[in-house]
Order: C-alpha cells, then structure tokens, then sequence
C-alpha cells in the first residue's frame, strides 16, 4: 500500500525526551531488577547533572521486582531515576528520594509524584539539550515526520530551538505546549506559552498549557465512570486536580488567547473536562480544548463535544500495547474504547499521533491498529488516515510531505528539501 502524505504530523508526543532516550539509557531489555548491575552505566548521556537517568522499564514479566534497595545498593551515594515505559512511575533510589525531598517505602513514585519529580531533574548542559534535539530530529524523520506537536515544552528548549533553526539544522515544524501540575505550576506555564507566543518562528508555534486530569489504564489510574473489571463498588481510577481549580485554568488559558490540553485517558475524566469546557464557555470564554488521548469517550460525551472548539488527539498505537488486557479491565466501558469512527462521524477534529518515546513514532504502526482492531470489534475507522496524520494548516511548513509504501518511509521532504 502507497502512502502520500503531506505535512505528516505527530501530534501528541514528548520531543526532548525522544531525543533523550534515543541517545539515553533505554531500559526495554531488563529481564529483572538486579539485571541493571550488569549494564554499563558509564555513556555521558545516561546522566544528567551527578543523576543516572534511564527510561522504558516494564516490570510486568519480572522475577525480581525494582526496588530502592537494590539501586541503594548499587548506587549508595549517586541519585538514580528509571522512569517507566507508560510515562505514569519511576524507580528511585534514596539518594534521589533524598534530592526531591521525598519519601518511598519502595523507591516507586507514581503519577503526580512521578511527573513532578520529573520537572526537578537536574537541567541539561547546552551541548546535551542540542544534541537531544537534534536526536529527536533524526527519530521522527526517520520515521516519516515532518510536522510535530511536544507536549512538554520549556523555555529553555525553545531557546536552543530558536538556536538550531537560526543554524538551518531543524529539520521538523514544532508546536510546544507547557506542562503544569498545580496551580502555581500553571502561572509559570502560561507565563512560558505568552513569552513564546510572541517570539514565534517559521518553524516554531506555541500552542499552550497542558495538565493531567487523570492517569493510565495500564495503571488502573484513569477515571472511569464505572469500577475496572467489573468489581463491584471498586477502583474506578483517579483524578489529579479539582473541577473548581479546572475552571480557572480553562478561563485563563482561554482569555490569553491559548490552547488548553489536558491528558483524559478514561471515559469519566474526559465527561468533566468537556463538562467544565462548557461552563466555561457558557460565561462568554471561548477557547480551543485539546482532549489528549481521549481512549474512551462515551456518546453523550461526544455530543457535549459539537458546540465547543474540540480536537482530540489520538494515538491508535496504544490499542497494540493494551489489546491484552484492554477488555478485561473495562468490561462493560470496552464498546467505547478508541472511539476514532464516533468522533468522525459526529465531525469533532482529530489528530493522530504517537506518544513518543511511550511508543515509537510510526504511522505504519498507527495504520496497523485501525486494521487490527475491527476483528476485536473495535468500530471501523472509515475516514482518511492520511488526512488526520496530516498538520491541519498547509501554510506551516509548506512543500513538505512523506511517502510510505508497504510499511517503509520511502522519501522524506521537509520545506523542499529532501531529508529521506
């Protein structure tokens, strides 16, 4: 099968680190816990700062558990932070825990613990935060991406972005949106997404703030409206901010003119943020909402969708890595899973991306899901994959597209120029 595609656009992923784990500690072959004393640790850019960073373990399978025992033991005095493969927990050890001001019975931080702690690593040098990005250039247009939308954004990235494009070396068209956790977070994240906004380039946009409403499935941490696997009066899941603080960050957001995005796994968590988008609206702010993920959307969600400015950013990959156990866990909620054919036949925008580095970039993955899932009877995606793996705005980095033919990146264009 031949694919033309123009501007193909990954529009929901995390580019430093990308770029980061490209060159990083990649941490997907650990068989156990203790396997890690065998790795040669030593690479420059496993480290940041006097921390040891890797990211990409899976424990699922293994016969020793992680546990800050073992890094203690390995590592007694030097802080040492794994970040799972799901993006939602990290393995420490007590020097980190330490570091952070932190407690764990464990040395496992999950969710907002885990995305805070995040934020405080130690910052790149200049060399390394250049050469991450330049890292993550080469992964996505390997993979056929010319278009690309960061959900992790800081100003000191846009800093050397604006550098690289200044020396001609950026070879991808970037969004950035700035992350926030609390509401103080969220002051500094808009201040960043106003300052960008006004210093932006023919490569760079600034888009907005993003936030967590809720968690994972993976984790059992995304808010469903009912419990996981049918349990009776069980975990439904978790949220992470309070509606009220919800409200006036949509506003503000809105008011400066800038995207608002939050990450809405479960079919409940994104109920109450379309929930709140309305009220909002209903006060006479008007605004885009950005739903990310959006794995399971309920049809009366989608209806409340139709009259705000709502695109859900989808990444059809994730249902490969979650088939397993995808059923199991939300039962009767299963008919609503990965809605792609709802939300097109109901006209709400969507967008396809990746979630890099949670998955690898691939449109060829991406492709591969929607075929896959109608035999678990996932609803058939009868639209275009080309036109949602496609950047909306053909004025944004123009004369660039990608060509894929039987799941190989044949030729790659970036503004004119041949880059594959």
């Amino acid at each position: 099968m031949l694919f033309k595609i123009p501007r193909l656009y990954d529009s929901h992923t995390h580019f430093i680190a990308t770029g980061e784990f490209a060159s990083g500690l990649y941490l997907t072959a650990l068989k156990n816990a203790e396997e890690i004393a065998q790795w040669d640790l030593s690479k420059p850019s496993y480290h940041r700062g006097d921390w040891l960073l890797g990211f990409g373990w899976n424990d699922k399978d293994w016969s020793v558990k992680p546990s800050k025992e073992i890094l203690d033991r390995l590592f007694p005095h030097k802080p040492v932070y794994f970040a799972k493969g799901d993006g939602h927990s990290s393995w420490v050890n007590t020097a980190a825990l330490q570091a952070l001001g932190l407690r764990s019975e464990t040395g496992i931080l999950t969710e907002a613990e885990h995305l805070q702690s995040w934020d405080r690593l130690p910052a790149f040098s200049n060399e390394q935060q250049k050469n991450n990005i330049l890292a993550a250039c080469q992964v996505y247009n390997s993979a056929g991406f010319t278009h690309v939308r960061d959900m992790t954004g800081t100003e000191s990235l846009w800093n050397s972005l604006c550098e690289l494009e200044s020396e001609n070396l950026l070879t991808v068209a970037l969004e950035e949106n700035f992350t926030c956790y609390d509401l103080k977070g969220f002051e500094d994240s808009l201040k960043s997404a106003q300052y960008t906004r006004k210093h932006e380039t023919a490569l760079l946009r600034s888009k907005g703030v993003k936030f967590f409403y809720d968690g994972s499935l993976g984790s059992e941490t995304a808010y469903l409206s009912k419990p996981y696997r049918g349990i009776p009066n069980g975990n439904r899941g978790r949220t992470l901010w309070s509606l009220p603080d919800v409200e006036v960050m949509i506003k503000r957001t809105w008011e400066a003119g800038l995207e608002i995005s939050v990450h809405a796994i479960g079919d409940q968590a994104a109920h109450e943020m379309v929930e709140v988008a309305r009220k909002v609206s209903a006060q006479g702010f008007v605004g885009r909402l950005n739903l990310e993920h959006a794995q399971v959307l309920r049809p009366e969600t989608i209806l409340m969708m139709k009259p705000l400015h709502v695109r859900c950013h989808m990444q059809p990959c994730h249902w490969l890595s979650d088939r397993v156990w995808l059923q199991e866990k939300l039962r009767d909620l299963y008919r609503y899973a990965f809605p792609w054919e709802a939300l097109r036949a109901a006209q709400i925008p969507m967008s396809f991306g990746c979630d890099s580095p949670v998955e690898p970039p691939s449109f060829v993955r991406n492709q591969k899901a929607l075929v896959e899932s109608v035999e678990a009877r996932i609803k058939k995606f009868t639209g275009s994959i080309e036109e949602v793996h496609a950047h909306p705005d053909s004025q944004y980095a123009p004369n660039s597209y990608s060509i894929i033919e039987d799941d190989v990146v044949k030729e790659v264009v970036f503004c004119g120029k041949r880059l594959v």
